[in-house]
């Protein structure tokens, strides 16, 4: 009867489309594609965690050995005690996040480009799970294709401008990648979906108004719950399973598309071929901002202050819009809204000749400097910039000095942007450049020889050694 149930619920069918996934089936290209966006992101958990030691608590907020209880198997990024799969799975999802560096998907609501959220938030699940249960690297990997293609149509599914925040779809793919990592039956693991999903509602006040850092943690959290989710189920707890039908529960959420949409059968490739890098640690939307206001400052050559006026013009979208409008972004108060501030990472940008972490030290939001010249700054939309880059948040810049000489700059694609496969050398460069004050040339080079020969590793050993090492700068 309980197998019954489960079959005629959006949750059953999508249990049955994951419990079918073949690893065999994924492409070398998605495999490549994997590995890179694996390197990606345990670059940005390097870097995230070299800040997280400079806050106000630097000892008490990373996990102790065999927390919770679990066996001490899962590695930490940039620690070297082994921890549990809980603990693993949320600091990791911490790290990665922290300073708003990795990766991003574009989507599409409504004919044009909307926000698809960081699917690599979900990364640390897969090698929790993957390291707790042995399963191999390329196991792994293909669990990650999975969790992309996944959290991308949940994303599709949403209302992006809504009331919830992207990250509520992890409630979902977690659970999706830990059960198909634990071969959880196709019953247990609609089960799973459905305690992740009950657990997973997050509102969007968290990426809105005065940002607060719960922006950082909120996905590390709901990934936690769904791969708890999930070892509940194999212990033969139950969930809601119309949780994605009835008015009751998250059907309303997940309302843009149809229900047949997410559990369609998973393609060889799929959306992990469509994810890009950031260059930036900022806002997705405003990458070709940053790129624009780096290239006019070393084409100026001079104080930026002398700048009488500067128009920073994006396409004329509705999330360039809802971004642009947000007056707590124009003003902002904290390093979380400073990052999702048009007005600010221009501004700094133009001023340093540079950003990167570095350039929030010290609340430079609050510097007069900053602040003089992003009172100059004006935000405008052009839909001529909707054909010209399909696709992208491109950006130009028009800035006048007192002399009313105008100087332009455009950026149709950010650096990192993929137009059909991730560019390995911009990944590398990357990852040497986030990672150069806080590894050693042998530490980095090991990272990558174990990122990029995973598939060929029968366990996620080699990786864990590897990543579970503290660097020269904390």
């Amino acid at each position: 009867m309980a197998k019954r149930a489960a079959q005629q619920t959006t949750i059953g069918s999508l249990a049955r489309a994951i419990h079918s996934f073949d690893a065999a089936s994924v492409s070398p290209a998605a495999i490549q594609q994997t590995k890179l966006l694996l390197l990606d992101t345990i670059g940005c958990g390097f870097a995230g965690g070299v800040e997280l030691r400079r806050g106000p608590d630097p000892t008490g907020i990373f996990p102790k050995a065999g927390s919770a209880g679990q066996d001490p198997v899962c590695a930490i990024i940039g620690s070297r005690a082994l921890t549990g799969l809980y603990a693993a799975t949320v600091f990791n999802g911490l790290l990665i996040r922290w300073l708003d560096l990795n990766d991003y998907l574009v989507g599409e609501a409504h004919g044009e480009p909307e926000s698809a959220g960081h699917p690599s938030d979900n990364i640390p699940v897969a090698l929790a799970v993957g390291s707790a249960r042995k399963r191999s690297g390329r196991d792994i990997l293909s669990a990650i294709v999975l969790g992309y293609e996944l959290y991308a149509r949940l994303q599709h599914a949403m209302d992006r401008g809504g009331r919830w925040d992207g990250v509520t779809v992890s409630g979902l793919v977690a659970p999706a990648m830990a059960g198909w990592l634990m071969d959880l039956p196709e019953e247990k693991l609609a089960h799973a979906l459905a305690l992740g999903a009950m657990r997973s509602a997050t509102p969007s006040i968290v990426r809105s108004g005065y940002i607060s850092s719960a922006k950082s943690v909120a996905n590390a959290w709901v990934a936690q719950s769904g791969v708890q989710a999930a070892l509940w189920a194999e212990r033969r707890i139950t969930g809601p399973l119309a949780i994605l039908d009835d008015a009751r529960g998250l059907r309303d959420i997940f309302a843009q598309a149809e229900p047949s949409s997410l559990s369609a059968p998973f393609p060889h490739e799929g959306a992990i071929m469509r994810a890009h890098v950031k260059a930036y640690p900022c806002i997705n939307t405003g990458q070709s901002a940053v790129a624009a206001a780096l290239e006019l400052h070393a084409l100026l050559k001079r104080d930026a202050s002398s700048l009488a006026r500067i128009e920073v013009t994006m396409a004329d979208y509705t999330v360039t819009r809802r971004h642009q409008d947000d007056p707590d972004r124009v003003h902002p108060v904290s390093r979380e809204s400073a990052d999702h501030s048009f007005t600010f990472i221009v501004a700094v940008s133009l001023i340093d000749g540079q950003f990167g972490p570095a350039q929030f030290e010290g609340e430079r939001w609050r510097d007069p400097a900053v602040t003089s010249l992003m009172s100059k700054i004006v935000l405008r939309r052009d839909a001529a910039w909707n054909t010209r880059a399909p696709g992208s948040y491109p950006c130009s810049i028009r800035a006048t000095d007192a002399q009313g000489k105008e100087h332009v700059v455009e950026v149709p694609y950010p650096p990192g942007y993929s137009r059909s496969r991730l560019d390995a050398k911009i990944v590398l460069d990357k990852f040497r450049a986030v990672t150069n004050s806080i590894l050693s040339r042998a530490d980095r080079t090991r990272i990558e020889n174990a990122v990029m020969d995973f598939d060929n590793h029968p366990s996620a050993e080699t990786l864990n050694n590897a990543i579970a090492i503290e660097g020269t700068a904390t």
